[in-house]
Protein backbone atom coordinates (compact mmCIF):
# COMPACT_ATOMS: atom_id res chain seq x y z
CA UNK A 1 0.00 0.00 0.00
CA UNK A 2 2.77 2.22 0.88
CA UNK A 3 4.76 1.81 -2.02
CA UNK A 4 1.68 2.54 -4.25
CA UNK A 5 1.60 5.39 -2.34
CA UNK A 6 4.93 6.46 -3.64
CA UNK A 7 4.02 6.08 -7.03
CA UNK A 8 1.08 8.87 -6.53
CA UNK A 9 2.34 11.98 -8.95
CA UNK A 10 2.99 15.05 -7.24
CA UNK A 11 0.37 17.20 -9.29
CA UNK A 12 -2.36 14.51 -7.86
CA UNK A 13 -1.08 15.33 -4.60
CA UNK A 14 -1.20 19.09 -5.25
CA UNK A 15 -4.59 18.78 -6.71
CA UNK A 16 -6.00 16.84 -4.02
CA UNK A 17 -4.34 19.91 -1.17
CA UNK A 18 -5.98 22.16 -3.28
CA UNK A 19 -9.31 20.69 -3.17
CA UNK A 20 -9.10 20.36 0.65
CA UNK A 21 -8.07 23.94 1.16
CA UNK A 22 -11.02 24.86 -0.84
CA UNK A 23 -13.14 23.12 1.04
CA UNK A 24 -11.83 23.98 4.28
CA UNK A 25 -12.16 27.82 3.52
CA UNK A 26 -15.85 27.44 2.58
CA UNK A 27 -16.00 26.41 6.16
CA UNK A 28 -14.37 29.08 7.84
CA UNK A 29 -15.46 31.79 5.70
CA UNK A 30 -17.90 33.50 8.36
CA UNK A 31 -14.98 33.38 10.73
CA UNK A 32 -11.82 34.01 8.18
CA UNK A 33 -11.61 37.80 8.84
CA UNK A 34 -11.53 36.96 12.77
CA UNK A 35 -8.39 33.83 12.20
CA UNK A 36 -6.12 36.58 10.18
CA UNK A 37 -7.16 39.35 12.78
CA UNK A 38 -6.24 36.80 15.69
CA UNK A 39 -2.96 36.32 13.91
CA UNK A 40 -2.09 39.60 13.69
CA UNK A 41 -3.09 40.29 17.14
CA UNK A 42 -0.92 37.25 18.10
CA UNK A 43 1.71 39.29 16.26
CA UNK A 44 1.80 41.57 18.66
CA UNK A 45 1.26 39.45 21.45
CA UNK A 46 4.48 37.46 20.61
CA UNK A 47 6.40 40.62 21.05
CA UNK A 48 5.28 41.79 24.64
CA UNK A 49 5.95 37.57 25.30
CA UNK A 50 9.29 37.89 24.26
CA UNK A 51 10.34 40.51 26.87
CA UNK A 52 8.54 38.39 29.38
CA UNK A 53 9.70 35.21 28.85
CA UNK A 54 13.19 36.03 29.94
CA UNK A 55 12.00 36.58 33.67
CA UNK A 56 9.03 33.37 33.51
CA UNK A 57 11.11 31.10 31.58
CA UNK A 58 7.74 29.50 30.54
CA UNK A 59 7.05 29.80 26.69
CA UNK A 60 2.95 29.63 27.24
CA UNK A 61 3.16 31.23 30.44
CA UNK A 62 5.05 34.21 28.66
CA UNK A 63 2.23 34.08 25.81
CA UNK A 64 -0.59 34.28 28.14
CA UNK A 65 1.04 36.99 30.39
CA UNK A 66 1.33 39.26 27.26
CA UNK A 67 -2.04 38.55 26.57
CA UNK A 68 -3.19 39.69 29.77
CA UNK A 69 -1.20 43.07 29.91
CA UNK A 70 -2.20 43.97 26.14
CA UNK A 71 -6.02 43.60 27.20
CA UNK A 72 -5.91 45.63 30.27
CA UNK A 73 -5.70 48.91 29.18
CA UNK A 74 -8.40 47.97 26.54
CA UNK A 75 -10.86 47.15 28.88
CA UNK A 76 -10.48 49.71 31.50
CA UNK A 77 -10.52 52.22 28.67
CA UNK A 78 -13.83 50.48 27.08
CA UNK A 79 -15.11 50.06 31.36
CA UNK A 80 -14.48 53.95 31.84
CA UNK A 81 -15.77 55.10 28.87
CA UNK A 82 -19.32 53.39 28.63
CA UNK A 83 -19.67 53.32 32.47
CA UNK A 84 -19.46 57.44 31.97
CA UNK A 85 -21.81 57.10 29.08
CA UNK A 86 -24.23 55.25 30.70
CA UNK A 87 -24.60 58.18 33.62
CA UNK A 88 -25.33 60.71 31.42
CA UNK A 89 -27.70 59.27 28.64
CA UNK A 90 -29.19 58.36 32.24
CA UNK A 91 -29.02 62.00 33.68
CA UNK A 92 -29.82 63.19 30.07
CA UNK A 93 -33.00 61.04 29.27
CA UNK A 94 -34.07 59.20 31.87
CA UNK A 95 -34.16 55.29 31.40
CA UNK A 96 -33.86 54.01 27.50
CA UNK A 97 -37.35 52.56 28.04
CA UNK A 98 -38.95 55.84 29.20
CA UNK A 99 -37.44 57.61 26.49
CA UNK A 100 -38.36 55.44 23.76
CA UNK A 101 -42.66 55.90 25.24
CA UNK A 102 -41.74 59.21 24.86
CA UNK A 103 -41.59 59.83 28.48
CA UNK A 104 -37.75 61.69 28.43
CA UNK A 105 -36.85 63.79 31.20
CA UNK A 106 -35.44 65.57 28.82
CA UNK A 107 -35.82 69.25 29.16
CA UNK A 108 -37.08 71.35 25.93
CA UNK A 109 -37.07 74.66 27.38
CA UNK A 110 -33.73 75.98 25.69
CA UNK A 111 -34.45 73.83 22.60
CA UNK A 112 -38.05 75.70 22.64
CA UNK A 113 -36.32 79.26 23.18
CA UNK A 114 -33.48 78.92 20.79
CA UNK A 115 -35.88 77.62 17.59
CA UNK A 116 -38.63 80.50 18.49
CA UNK A 117 -35.27 83.21 18.33
CA UNK A 118 -34.53 82.14 15.25
CA UNK A 119 -37.58 84.74 14.16
CA UNK A 120 -40.11 81.78 12.81
CA UNK A 121 -43.36 82.05 12.79
CA UNK A 122 -44.74 80.31 15.65
CA UNK A 123 -46.50 78.22 13.45
CA UNK A 124 -43.35 77.40 11.91
CA UNK A 125 -41.42 76.74 15.10
CA UNK A 126 -43.77 74.89 17.11
CA UNK A 127 -43.53 72.24 14.08
CA UNK A 128 -39.90 72.57 14.14
CA UNK A 129 -39.70 71.50 17.86
CA UNK A 130 -42.27 68.98 17.21
CA UNK A 131 -40.14 67.42 14.75
CA UNK A 132 -36.67 67.73 16.97
CA UNK A 133 -38.52 66.06 19.89
CA UNK A 134 -39.68 63.32 17.40
CA UNK A 135 -36.49 62.73 16.02
CA UNK A 136 -34.75 62.55 19.20
CA UNK A 137 -37.74 60.25 20.07
CA UNK A 138 -36.85 58.21 17.82
CA UNK A 139 -33.27 57.94 18.23
CA UNK A 140 -33.26 57.00 21.65
CA UNK A 141 -36.00 54.30 20.12
CA UNK A 142 -33.65 52.93 17.79
CA UNK A 143 -31.11 53.11 20.67
CA UNK A 144 -33.04 50.74 22.62
CA UNK A 145 -33.63 48.52 20.01
CA UNK A 146 -30.13 48.16 18.85
CA UNK A 147 -29.36 47.55 22.65
CA UNK A 148 -31.85 44.29 22.43
CA UNK A 149 -30.91 43.22 18.97
CA UNK A 150 -26.62 43.31 20.48
CA UNK A 151 -28.13 41.23 23.66
CA UNK A 152 -29.76 38.65 21.06
CA UNK A 153 -26.45 38.30 19.23
CA UNK A 154 -24.53 37.36 22.08
CA UNK A 155 -23.86 33.99 21.51
CA UNK A 156 -22.77 34.65 18.26
CA UNK A 157 -20.58 37.66 19.46
CA UNK A 158 -19.21 35.34 22.45
CA UNK A 159 -18.80 32.42 19.79
CA UNK A 160 -16.33 34.97 17.69
CA UNK A 161 -14.42 36.28 20.60
CA UNK A 162 -13.72 32.86 21.79
CA UNK A 163 -12.52 32.14 18.68
CA UNK A 164 -10.55 35.57 18.80
CA UNK A 165 -8.71 34.44 21.98
CA UNK A 166 -7.89 31.03 20.77
CA UNK A 167 -6.96 32.36 17.48
CA UNK A 168 -4.39 34.85 19.08
CA UNK A 169 -3.19 32.61 21.89
CA UNK A 170 -1.98 29.42 19.45
CA UNK A 171 -0.43 32.32 16.77
CA UNK A 172 1.19 33.99 19.60
CA UNK A 173 2.56 31.19 20.40
CA UNK A 174 3.17 28.09 17.51
CA UNK A 175 3.63 31.06 15.01
CA UNK A 176 7.09 30.54 14.45
CA UNK A 177 6.20 27.00 13.06
CA UNK A 178 3.64 27.88 10.79
CA UNK A 179 6.54 30.49 9.02
CA UNK A 180 8.78 27.83 9.29
CA UNK A 181 6.40 25.42 7.54
CA UNK A 182 5.75 28.07 4.59
CA UNK A 183 9.87 28.60 4.06
CA UNK A 184 9.74 24.40 3.75
CA UNK A 185 7.22 24.07 1.12
CA UNK A 186 8.82 26.96 -0.91
CA UNK A 187 10.81 26.34 -3.67
CA UNK A 188 14.66 27.15 -2.85
CA UNK A 189 14.84 29.31 -6.24
CA UNK A 190 12.19 31.82 -4.76
CA UNK A 191 13.64 31.57 -1.10
CA UNK A 192 15.17 35.25 -1.51
CA UNK A 193 11.56 36.59 -2.99
CA UNK A 194 9.47 35.16 -0.11
CA UNK A 195 12.13 35.86 2.52
CA UNK A 196 11.64 39.78 1.61
CA UNK A 197 8.31 39.74 1.46
CA UNK A 198 8.30 38.17 5.06
CA UNK A 199 10.33 40.99 6.14
CA UNK A 200 7.86 43.37 4.42
CA UNK A 201 4.51 42.12 6.10
CA UNK A 202 6.82 42.65 9.44
CA UNK A 203 7.33 45.94 9.10
CA UNK A 204 3.53 46.43 7.73
CA UNK A 205 2.43 45.21 11.28
CA UNK A 206 4.40 47.36 13.05
CA UNK A 207 3.22 50.48 10.94
CA UNK A 208 -0.50 49.19 11.19
CA UNK A 209 0.05 49.21 15.18
CA UNK A 210 1.17 52.29 15.68
CA UNK A 211 -1.00 54.07 12.17
CA UNK A 212 -3.76 52.82 14.32
CA UNK A 213 -3.00 53.98 18.18
CA UNK A 214 -0.81 57.22 17.79
CA UNK A 215 -3.16 58.71 15.59
CA UNK A 216 -5.91 57.81 18.01
CA UNK A 217 -4.46 58.74 20.99
CA UNK A 218 -3.48 62.17 19.43
CA UNK A 219 -6.70 63.34 17.87
CA UNK A 220 -8.72 62.43 21.41
CA UNK A 221 -5.79 64.72 23.36
CA UNK A 222 -6.04 67.57 20.96
CA UNK A 223 -9.88 66.67 21.22
CA UNK A 224 -10.26 66.47 24.64
CA UNK A 225 -8.44 70.30 24.64
CA UNK A 226 -10.67 71.89 22.43
CA UNK A 227 -13.67 70.22 24.66
CA UNK A 228 -12.47 72.26 27.59
CA UNK A 229 -11.55 75.65 26.26
CA UNK A 230 -15.23 75.85 24.30
CA UNK A 231 -16.61 74.86 27.99
CA UNK A 232 -18.13 71.71 27.53
CA UNK A 233 -18.71 69.59 30.16
CA UNK A 234 -16.90 66.12 30.33
CA UNK A 235 -14.08 67.21 28.04
CA UNK A 236 -12.11 64.28 29.26
CA UNK A 237 -14.93 61.95 28.11
CA UNK A 238 -15.59 63.05 25.28
CA UNK A 239 -12.29 63.19 24.13
CA UNK A 240 -12.08 59.91 24.69
CA UNK A 241 -14.79 58.77 22.78
CA UNK A 242 -13.77 60.76 20.20
CA UNK A 243 -10.56 59.22 19.96
CA UNK A 244 -12.01 55.56 19.76
CA UNK A 245 -14.52 56.34 17.05
CA UNK A 246 -11.66 57.45 15.21
CA UNK A 247 -11.87 53.71 14.46
CA UNK A 248 -15.94 53.70 13.53
CA UNK A 249 -15.74 53.21 9.63
CA UNK A 250 -15.89 56.56 7.29
CA UNK A 251 -17.66 58.10 10.05
CA UNK A 252 -14.92 58.36 12.76
CA UNK A 253 -14.91 60.82 15.09
CA UNK A 254 -17.91 62.65 13.34
CA UNK A 255 -20.54 61.04 15.58
CA UNK A 256 -19.31 63.10 18.26
CA UNK A 257 -18.27 66.49 16.49
CA UNK A 258 -21.72 66.51 14.95
CA UNK A 259 -23.77 65.23 17.45
CA UNK A 260 -22.46 67.77 19.65
CA UNK A 261 -22.17 70.91 17.12
CA UNK A 262 -26.04 70.40 16.39
CA UNK A 263 -26.80 70.09 19.86
CA UNK A 264 -25.05 72.92 20.75
CA UNK A 265 -26.45 74.93 17.90
CA UNK A 266 -29.79 74.01 18.70
CA UNK A 267 -29.48 75.14 22.48
CA UNK A 268 -28.52 78.02 21.30
CA UNK A 269 -24.83 78.17 21.71
CA UNK A 270 -24.48 78.78 17.69
CA UNK A 271 -20.78 80.06 18.43
CA UNK A 272 -19.45 76.56 20.25
CA UNK A 273 -21.34 74.31 18.29
CA UNK A 274 -19.68 76.07 14.84
CA UNK A 275 -16.27 76.25 16.29
CA UNK A 276 -16.44 72.44 17.78
CA UNK A 277 -17.72 71.68 14.14
CA UNK A 278 -14.81 72.89 12.56
CA UNK A 279 -11.91 72.05 14.73
CA UNK A 280 -13.53 68.62 14.88
CA UNK A 281 -12.55 68.65 10.96
CA UNK A 282 -9.36 70.13 11.41
CA UNK A 283 -7.93 67.61 13.78
CA UNK A 284 -9.64 64.74 12.18
CA UNK A 285 -8.90 66.03 8.92
CA UNK A 286 -4.88 66.65 9.75
CA UNK A 287 -4.86 63.06 11.71
CA UNK A 288 -6.37 60.94 9.15
CA UNK A 289 -4.72 62.19 6.26
CA UNK A 290 -1.44 63.40 7.40
CA UNK A 291 -0.50 62.25 10.47
CA UNK A 292 -1.78 58.45 10.07
CA UNK A 293 0.17 57.91 6.63
CA UNK A 294 3.12 59.25 7.74
CA UNK A 295 3.31 57.99 10.58
CA UNK A 296 2.82 54.49 9.38
CA UNK A 297 5.41 54.93 6.60
CA UNK A 298 8.24 55.41 8.85
CA UNK A 299 8.38 51.75 9.64
CA UNK A 300 8.40 50.34 6.06
CA UNK A 301 8.37 51.20 2.25
CA UNK A 302 4.71 51.47 1.53
CA UNK A 303 3.15 54.14 -0.28
CA UNK A 304 1.03 56.24 2.14
CA UNK A 305 -1.92 56.19 0.29
CA UNK A 306 -1.62 52.49 -0.10
CA UNK A 307 -2.31 52.80 3.93
CA UNK A 308 -4.92 55.19 3.57
CA UNK A 309 -6.83 52.80 1.58
CA UNK A 310 -6.12 49.67 3.53
CA UNK A 311 -7.10 51.29 6.47
CA UNK A 312 -10.69 52.83 4.86
CA UNK A 313 -11.90 50.52 3.06
CA UNK A 314 -10.40 47.76 5.07
CA UNK A 315 -12.55 48.52 7.49
CA UNK A 316 -15.79 49.26 5.51
CA UNK A 317 -15.49 45.65 4.16
CA UNK A 318 -14.39 43.76 7.31
CA UNK A 319 -15.24 46.05 10.09
CA UNK A 320 -12.67 46.93 12.91
CA UNK A 321 -10.40 43.52 11.91
CA UNK A 322 -10.37 45.41 8.56
CA UNK A 323 -8.53 48.32 10.07
CA UNK A 324 -5.47 45.22 10.51
CA UNK A 325 -6.27 43.06 7.50
CA UNK A 326 -6.53 46.10 5.02
CA UNK A 327 -2.98 47.75 5.49
CA UNK A 328 -2.10 44.23 6.06
CA UNK A 329 -3.13 42.76 2.79
CA UNK A 330 -2.54 45.98 0.20
CA UNK A 331 0.95 46.23 1.77
CA UNK A 332 1.77 42.81 1.16
CA UNK A 333 1.00 43.65 -2.49
CA UNK A 334 2.28 46.67 -3.06
CA UNK A 335 5.54 44.88 -1.63
CA UNK A 336 5.17 41.96 -3.81
CA UNK A 337 4.85 43.99 -7.06
CA UNK A 338 8.00 46.16 -5.92
CA UNK A 339 10.40 43.16 -5.52
CA UNK A 340 9.20 41.35 -8.62
CA UNK A 341 9.91 44.86 -10.57
CA UNK A 342 13.33 45.17 -8.73
CA UNK A 343 13.89 42.26 -10.04
CA UNK A 344 12.74 42.10 -13.69
CA UNK A 345 14.79 45.70 -13.65
CA UNK A 346 17.91 43.79 -12.43
CA UNK A 347 17.59 40.82 -14.74
CA UNK A 348 17.75 43.48 -17.89
CA UNK A 349 20.74 45.29 -16.63
CA UNK A 350 24.03 43.95 -18.30
CA UNK A 351 26.30 41.86 -16.42
CA UNK A 352 29.66 43.65 -16.13
CA UNK A 353 32.80 42.09 -17.19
Amino acid sequence: MISELKKLSKSTVILFIIILTILSLGILVPILSIIIFGAILGYYIRFIAKKIKPYVKNKTLSVFIGMILFAIPIILLLYFTFSQFILIVQSSFGSLQHAAAGNSTMNMTQLNEAVQNLGFPSNISQSIVTTIQSGLKQFISIIASSAIALLSSIPFLAAQILILIFSVFYFARDGDKVIQYVKDVIPAKDQDFYQQIFDSASDVLKSIIVGNAIPAAILGVLSGIIYYFLGYPYALLLGIISGIAMFIPIIGPWIVYGAIGLLSILTGNTVQGVLVIIFGWIIETTTDFYVRPRIAVQYSEIHPLVFLLGFIYGAVTLGIPGLFIGPLILGITYASYKIYRKEIVKSKQPSKT
